[in-house]
């Protein structure tokens, strides 16, 4: 894997590049978990092979986009990031979703696929929309506090940030407002999309199950093996070790699809 190290960069308001490669083959556009932000994705965007250049989803409300409003629903996200990314489909791209940002990032890549089917799709820690007794955080104001303080156990670096007095508040807020736009989310089943979706789960997963993660083949035309990775939730927030295996992953799936 690849271990050098770019000075970052963002494109427009939407994306971070934690390694820019302007000659990589394929993007990997990555969506963060609830309360996340692109920089979750460092790690992984250093240690992909050259071919690969990770694009990390700026979310608003957070880290350099502090300021900037929330979209109004789950919808109205999904557009945005697709219509930021619509540009710059000159070459392949696959799309990569940890925790909630699978169920944006799978929304996105049907939009997208009106101009260009992504070469695969990694869903990480997510169940599929078909599965659901009803959306995240649809209990109220205390359900979706209880999925905040879950997802903030499961970060490793969070700790720091919660126990700080403006970040903490900021982290929180930022939760709350990304399991708001999940409860706002509509199936619009539209048939599978046209591409592999790879599956993800961390072994010490309570939110998800290894049966329901194995329910995203029926949103593609594809599917490859569920993929278990020594981690909490929060693969990609687990350590080194977790993000190189879910690398290796990654390199598998998209490494042979540049050379057919």
């Amino acid at each position: 894997m690849h271990t050098s190290r770019t000075i970052p960069r963002t494109e427009g308001d939407w994306f971070w590049l934690p390694d820019h490669r302007p000659h990589a083959a394929v993007r990997l556009l990555c969506f963060p978990h609830a309360g996340g932000d692109a920089t979750a994705f460092t790690t992984l965007g250093r240690l992909l092979p050259e071919e690969i250049e990770v694009w990390g989803v700026r979310m608003p409300g957070r880290g350099g986009r502090a300021r900037d409003p929330y979209p109004e629903s789950f919808e109205d996200l999904v557009q945005a990031v697709a219509d930021a990314a619509l540009p710059h489909l000159d070459r392949p791209y696959a799309v990569l979703g940890q925790s909630v940002g699978a169920l944006v990032g799978y929304e996105a890549a049907r939009k997208l696929s009106a101009q260009l089917n992504p070469t695969a799709c990694f869903v990480i820690g997510f169940a599929p929309p078909h599965t659901w007794r009803e959306p995240p955080g649809s209990g109220g104001e205390d359900d979706a506090r209880e999925l905040a303080d879950f997802m903030l156990r499961n970060d490793e670096r969070a700790g720091a940030v919660v126990t700080h007095p403006a970040l903490g508040e900021m982290a929180q807020r930022a939760l709350l407002a990304d399991m708001g736009l999940a409860r706002t989310y509509r199936d619009a089943g539209t048939g599978p999309l046209d591409c592999p979706v790879q599956p993800v789960l961390g072994a010490d997963d309570e939110a998800v199950t290894a049966g329901e993660m194995a329910e995203w083949k029926r949103c593609f035309t594809g599917s490859r093996p569920l993929e278990v990775v020594e981690a909490g939730h929060l693969v990609l927030q687990s350590g080194e070790a977790a993000v190189r295996q879910v690398g290796a992953v990654v390199q598998d799936v998209l490494l042979p699809s540049l050379y057919q």
